[in-house]
């Protein structure tokens, strides 16, 4: 009886053992993923640059009512009389007058495309070009070795 009641205890604390160090790695590992979330967001906000179709503004206005909320809208070419209009609540963006910049989805930022890229690393290797390329220390010695 008493070796049973050992061997309940031992799986008990065990048991307890096991949840407490499951838990403890989980909270660990979720404050390392969000840390290094944080990091990496400060990584990609670097390399962005601001939307040019909003200008960072994040929407834009809308291109079927024009900002205006309203469709005005009459089937003849003459427009009706003051009483008779025919307006009706924009479609596209619900009456808002604006919706969130298709370019950059609202964000205000874009990451730069390949030709932009390709622009930038051109202008990096003419500055690389120009710049003096300093002597390797081994050359350095070879050199006054033969001299």
């Amino acid at each position: 009886m008493a070796a049973r009641q050992a061997l309940g205890r031992a799986l008990i604390a065990a048991g307890g053992t096991m949840v407490v160090l499951t838990v403890g790695t989980g909270a660990i590992s979720g404050v390392a993923m969000g840390v290094a979330k944080v990091f990496i967001d400060r990584e990609k906000s670097k390399k962005q640059a601001p939307c040019v179709v909003c200008r960072s503004n994040r929407r834009v206005a809308c291109e079927v009512c024009e900002g205006e909320r309203i469709i005005k809208y009459w089937p003849t070419p003459e427009p009706p009389p003051a009483q008779l209009h025919t307006w009706s609540v924009c479609s596209m963006c619900e009456g808002a007058g604006d919706h969130p910049c298709i370019n950059c989805q609202g964000t205000g930022s874009v990451y730069p495309q390949a030709w932009d890229l390709a622009e930038q690393e051109a202008a990096l290797r003419e500055q690389l070009a120009l710049a003096p390329v300093p002597a390797a220390a081994g050359q350095h010695a070879r050199a006054s070795a033969r001299a």
